[in-house]
């Protein structure tokens, strides 16, 4: 009896042994599957604006089987402010928007244009005045469903487009406003201490997706800032952390 009583603490020592091991097994694990999953779109992709249920303007697909090489569009796009009076199909503007910010990984939530760290936090107003199908105003261009979002009526539009100014937006069908949202932007990176530049950069891509995207369908427009953001902040209703950054045109131009 003394001799089995000796041989059990050290069958009780390898049990323990062997349930810390298991533990440790299963806590790195569930480690690794933490850290190595990607993350989903709705974690990568943060709403500008919310969606509503009704009322949302839904865009064709884009058709990627038209249009010029990437190396015309490079060497022919051009800067234009003098446009035809000329509507812009649905099925343009839809390649157009998508070109900006259409979702090309549905599962990570990437986009056309880069953001640094996936902040995406750029929103794209965009001011309709000419386009079939479309009623003229301001509409948020939603990428998670590659829809337009009523924002302002015709002449919301109207105003927005008289606070920014420029000529070139009275002529042109279609006029895309980007905001940018710090807010959304030290969410993401709260270390960061350039803010602004990562915004207008951010602007910068989406602005020369457009317009390469425009040129390869005929089509022209002319990125631009110079304009009272604060009157233009206003008619968008932004306020906060959120203004303007930058406007692009689309248009048919006069010499085409």
């Amino acid at each position: 009896m003394p001799e089995k009583e000796m041989q059990n603490p050290p069958n009780m020592w390898a049990l323990a042994g062997v349930v810390v091991l298991i533990a440790l097994v299963f806590a790195a694990a569930t480690f690794y599957a933490a850290t190595s999953t990607p993350r989903s779109s709705k974690d990568t992709v943060p709403a500008a604006l919310p969606v509503p249920a009704t009322g949302l303007v839904a865009l064709p697909a884009p058709d990627h089987t038209t249009g010029t090489s990437l190396d015309d569009a490079l060497e022919h796009r051009r800067s234009v402010r003098e446009y035809q009076e000329k509507p812009v199909s649905l099925e343009n503007l839809s390649l157009i928007l998508w070109s900006a910010q259409g979702i090309t990984d549905p599962a990570a939530g990437k986009r056309t244009a880069p953001s640094a760290m996936r902040t995406y936090s750029i929103t794209l107003y965009v001011a309709v005045s000419n386009v079939t199908g479309v009623s003229p105003g301001v509409y948020v261009y939603a990428p998670g469903t590659h829809s337009l979002v009523p924002h302002l009526d015709a002449a919301g539009k109207d105003r927005l487009l008289q606070a920014v100014g420029q000529r070139q937006v009275f002529s042109a069908p279609v006029t895309l406003v980007m905001s940018g949202n710090a807010t959304v932007f030290r969410e993401r990176m709260p270390s960061s201490d350039d803010v602004t530049r990562h915004i207008s950069l951010e602007a910068g891509h989406i602005a020369q997706n457009v317009l390469l995207m425009e040129t390869s369908r005929g089509m022209a427009g002319v990125p631009f800032t110079g304009f009272n953001t604060t009157a233009v902040d206003e008619q968008l209703g932004l306020s906060g952390n959120n203004h303007v950054v930058y406007a692009v045109t689309a248009a048919w131009p006069i010499d085409r």
